[in-house]
């Protein structure tokens, strides 16, 4: 079958909708974000705060500090997205906020009991729900896939 062209006229570069990377990126991430809506639903989390107690928790694990300028970097969140979203994860008493003892300057973020609790069962939840998105690729395909991504993220990073 012939691949339809683009007329002159028109503003797209594409004949096919899906023939752009753009689009693609949009279509998996609406489906990414059907996928874990009632997970984080359950838990009464935004994605926003799942991936700031996620990365709080990778901070634990890999010895890093937990300050709010490592979040930005670590989960490419916009600082003031990054201060409101933890807000309301104070005011949901999951997280506090305290001054660095090293740093003045910066402020760190530290795990209530009970956002350590939340945090370790949504990320079995997310865990779960992301093997079974990949689930249709290959190991070889999901590998591929992660490289080219970390690329992308490499390439649009300031």
């Amino acid at each position: 079958m012939k691949k339809p062209e683009v007329s002159e006229s028109s503003p797209f570069r594409h004949a096919q909708a899906d023939d752009s990377p753009g689009f693609l990126l949009w279509k998996l991430t609406a489906l990414w974000q059907r996928k874990l809506g009632g997970i984080f639903d359950a838990f009464a989390l935004t994605q926003t705060q799942f991936a700031i107690l996620a990365s709080l928790l990778w901070f634990e694990r890999q010895h890093e500090p937990p300050t709010q300028a490592r979040l930005v970097e670590h989960a490419k969140i916009d600082k003031m997205t990054l201060s409101k979203a933890i807000r309301k994860l104070e005011e949901a008493g999951l997280v506090n906020r305290e001054s660095s003892t090293s740093d003045t300057r910066a402020i760190q973020v530290r795990f209530t009991v009970a956002g350590r609790k939340l945090i370790y069962q949504a990320i079995i939840a997310v865990e779960r729900a992301d093997d079974e998105f990949f689930s249709c690729l290959t190991e070889g395909q999901i590998e591929t896939y992660k490289a080219l991504t970390l690329a992308i993220i490499a390439g649009n990073n300031p």
